[in-house]
């Protein structure tokens, strides 16, 4: 899948250069807002596509909306400046740099954090009381809470700068897997609890990308492209290393990776304000 992987990455560069530094989050937060949205509806809509067409037919489908997509982004899409080849030792030596390094491992924990259990989803809303025939619509406030946390993150970052939105979000996604798992150990069987738990998880889970890019830009404005092509490495890294450890806890019950979760969660605040206090020079 390195094409799918490349793309969230050449959109952020891009919808970075076409705004003023001042909405800079703002911009980056719709790239993320899409993300989301196809993370959150990709998996039940390629069930049903599976379901009434056929897998063959589905992934045909999903090749013709790509190539849609790629002509309407050379219709609309304004020509923007290009950049010299940038070797992979020059990019590896980004990560050197205490502005950025200071950053990257924090995007993986989080994303850990919040994504340890959104690929066994079903077995924790199992967990919480949801049938088969809630599952779908949980699934569709999670991701419209992740849509949510996005846009609203990007345009916090913008006012109050990125730092405060990190802190206020990080304490809110150990909130919520904390609720969670108080939920589960309760045996709580609400769909109106669930579904404030499943949006506030995917609102919690999502903010944290556009004001990571933001710092980053800010560490090194001439190469906005490499930092956040790392950040989005250091984000699927997250992602696969929490759905890793989720699936190792899981058969000790939905409740042990929660807690493990929320654990990870609660050391990103710290880690935060460690890295904050640091004061570095943005790269010329």
């Amino acid at each position: 899948m390195p094409s799918a992987a490349g793309f969230p990455p050449t959109a952020g560069a891009a919808a970075a250069a076409l705004v003023p530094a001042g909405r800079r989050a703002r911009a980056l937060a719709v790239v993320v807002g899409g993300l989301t949205v196809a993370t959150a509806l990709g998996v039940p809509l390629g069930n049903l596509a599976e379901r009434t067409v056929g897998w063959r037919t589905g992934l045909a489908l999903i090749a013709a909306l790509c190539a849609v997509c790629a002509a309407a982004v050379r219709a609309v899409l304004p020509a923007l400046p290009g950049a010299p080849r940038v070797a992979l030792r020059v990019r590896l030596a980004a990560v050197r740099r205490p502005g950025v390094a200071g950053v990257l491992p924090l995007t993986a924990v989080g994303m850990a954090a919040g994504f340890g259990l959104y690929a066994y989803a079903v077995p924790l809303m199992r967990a919480l009381g949801a049938g088969s025939s809630a599952q779908t619509w949980l699934l569709s406030l999670y991701g419209l809470g992740a849509l949510a946390g996005s846009l609203g993150a990007g345009a916090a970052a913008d006012r109050f700068g990125p730092v405060r939105v990190l802190t206020v979000g990080y304490l809110a996604l150990t909130g919520t897997l904390a609720a969670l798992a108080a939920a589960v150990a309760a045996d709580v069987d609400r769909l109106a609890v669930s579904a404030v738990l499943l949006a506030a998880w995917g609102a919690a889970t999502w903010f944290q990308t556009p004001a990571q890019q933001v710092r980053l830009i800010a560490a090194a404005p001439g190469e906005t492209a490499v930092v956040i092509g790392l950040n989005a490495s250091a984000l699927y890294v997250g992602i696969a290393a929490g759905t890793g450890l989720g699936g190792l806890l899981l058969p000790h019950g939905v409740l042990v990776p929660l807690l493990c979760c929320a654990v990870l969660a609660a050391l990103c605040p710290p880690y935060l304000a460690l890295t904050a206090r640091r004061r570095v020079r943005p790269t010329p």
